[in-house]
């Protein structure tokens, strides 16, 4: 259950990473069908990345020596990054949901004082996640793949950010 926690929070995070990295740079005024394209470009790269990730932790089981206190040791870090990660995704849901309110001051509001912010210190979460999972690891194979995997789930908003400027490049000259 902590692990398919995990890869629904990852999910959630690449769809919102997605819809970041696609806002402002459509030069169309009808851009729904952008963004939404956007947030499964998002989703669709963090299967990507939990894929990857699912194979290696399974590489990682089938050759270790003990793979029963592996996988405990796997279920353990992964409760203590939940959390750092289920806290920081309640917030960051419960300001997208203040949204829904037709009011344009507070969606300003949730974007300038809440969703920007917690944006900005999304790999500060990520980071301090993964370290208060591995941090008691009995195991250098939990370290090491903590490590990995923060390191892949970083990768993902870079990622959709350079893809995302060579698709406006793409769509600016056309217009031109």
């Amino acid at each position: 259950m902590t692990l398919l926690l995990l890869f629904l929070l990852a999910s959630l995070d690449g769809a919102l990473c997605g819809c970041r990295t696609s806002m402002g740079r459509c030069p169309l005024i009808h851009n729904r069908k952008y963004y939404v394209m956007g947030v499964l470009r998002g989703v669709f790269a963090a299967q990507i990345v939990s894929g990857f990730s699912l194979i290696c932790l399974l590489l990682v089981v089938a050759f270790s020596r003990n793979p029963q206190l592996l996988r405990a040791d796997l279920v353990e870090s992964a409760r203590r990054m939940l959390f750092v990660f289920l806290p920081y995704a309640a917030l960051v849901l419960a300001n997208i949901a203040l949204r829904i309110v037709p009011s344009t001051d507070l969606r300003s509001a949730t974007s300038v004082f809440f969703l920007g912010p917690l944006t900005g210190i999304r790999p500060l979460v990520m980071i301090t996640g993964v370290v208060a999972g591995i941090w008691r690891a009995q195991l250098h194979q939990t370290v090491f793949l903590g490590l990995f995997v923060l390191t892949l789930m970083l990768s993902v908003e870079f990622a959709l950010n350079s893809y995302c400027n060579r698709l406006q490049q793409r769509q600016i000259r056309s217009l031109v």
